[in-house]
């Protein structure tokens, strides 16, 4: 029998303290989630547990069902919500997740990954899987390599899980947009459908971040692109036996929370509406060749890998030397330092500098290194394979 599915995804902007508006903001985003159809709610940046226990709270009685994926310091942000039963919960915590020193940026504090839940919809099972990917934060991106490999990481993991779904969906804000390696390495290796893509009736354009409509945009990026970046997304792959039409996509939200000059977040949220219907009995089952469209896709990622070990291995030089001056100077000054608490509290800044470029050129070098091996290797050896799977073939 056919089945509607409403997704909802929004990135909630909950830092603590940080976030403008947040109370009066996680208040309207239950408001509109408690009158609403939607079945299924996928949030990200929800950092504090109070928050997340105000929503679940808010919506025991149209969402009875809810999981927050606990991880690193912060928690990662991740929650999901539901009408179904969740029968199975699982979360991925990614190996690179930025730098521990990158304090103002704090995606490493957040453990950040992907979450799968499994939700039972009478005899049908529906793959929900919830991510928040590494944001760029600077125009020359230092973070495309580990941004790219959690998209890699992400990518093979619900490759690998999607078996038992009637459907899979990914939601969340991947910070990239079509076109963007990250994305084309999401949607082509499971491969999932972006629904932008098969509604006829899409806004043109549509943006989920710096658009000019949300009040909390940067008034610099809106005059270079008025409509805004569409990295927030709704994504799915459905099994063999079934098909899906399009209802409904977009951003359900007005611009501003009623009554009140500012938006529910600094990012619009996405909803899509699938009605899902089974084929014809007779239908025959066509194994997806995902090689011919991710061969492109996965060289530029492997080039990307080596770029960045090729950057570490300099990094390494540079922290390594910077430290082992610095060593030198202490260990060469000892007895010549005035006895005084000034001066006690300069050698302690300066030892403290001494160790932190150590460890940078020495365990988070080692870290780092052996995370890119790791998605390298991976990468090289879906190549590899498919060379082979060819030259068998032919």
């Amino acid at each position: 029998m056919e089945f509607h599915l409403n997704i909802f995804t929004l990135n909630c902007w909950g830092i603590p303290v940080v976030s403008k508006n947040r109370t009066e903001r996680y208040e309207a985003i239950a408001k509109y989630l408690q009158e609403s159809s939607h079945t299924i709610v996928c949030l990200q940046e929800v950092w504090s547990e109070k928050d997340y226990l105000y929503l679940k709270d808010s919506l025991k009685s149209n969402l009875p069902y809810s999981h927050y994926f606990y991880s690193g310091v912060l928690g990662s942000g991740l929650c999901i919500f539901s009408k179904w039963i969740m029968q199975d919960v699982f979360f991925h915590q990614w190996p690179l997740n930025g730098y521990i020193h990158k304090i103002h940026h704090g995606d490493w504090f957040g453990g950040k990954g992907v979450g799968l839940c499994r939700i039972k919809y009478g005899n049908r099972l529906i793959n929900v899987y919830c991510t928040h990917l590494h944001a760029e934060y600077h125009e020359d991106d230092i973070y495309l390599a580990h941004r790219m490999l959690q998209a890699y990481s992400t990518a093979e993991f619900v490759n690998l899980t999607t078996g038992p779904a009637d459907i899979s969906i990914l939601a969340g804000d991947l910070n990239a947009g079509p076109g963007d390696l990250s994305f084309k390495i999401v949607t082509q290796l499971p491969p999932l459908v972006d629904p932008f893509a098969e509604d006829p009736t899409k806004p043109k354009p549509f943006g989920t971040c710096d658009c000019a409509n949300n009040s909390y945009s940067d008034p610099n990026q809106v005059k270079i692109c008025p409509e805004g970046k569409r990295i927030d997304h709704i994504l799915y792959k459905l099994n063999p036996a079934w098909e899906a039409e399009v209802i409904k996509f977009g951003n359900p939200l007005p611009d501003r929370v009623p009554g009140k000059d500012f938006s529910y977040s600094d990012h619009n949220a996405v909803s899509l509406e699938l009605l899902v219907k089974p084929l014809d009995n007779k239908y025959v089952e066509k194994e997806v060749n995902i090689g011919d469209t991710f061969d492109d896709t996965a060289t530029q990622a492997i080039k990307v890998c080596g770029e960045a070990m090729t950057n570490l291995s300099k990094s390494k030089t540079l922290y390594l030397t910077v430290g082992g001056l610095i060593l030198m100077f202490l260990i060469g000054t000892v007895g010549y330092w005035p006895n005084s608490i000034i001066y006690d509290v300069i050698k302690l800044f300066i030892t403290g500098l001494c160790f932190y470029y150590l460890i940078m050129g020495s365990l988070w070098h080692r870290i780092e290194m052996n995370s890119l091996k790791a998605g390298l290797t991976a990468l090289e050896n879906f190549c590899r394979t498919r060379i082979e799977s060819k030259i068998a073939t032919d």
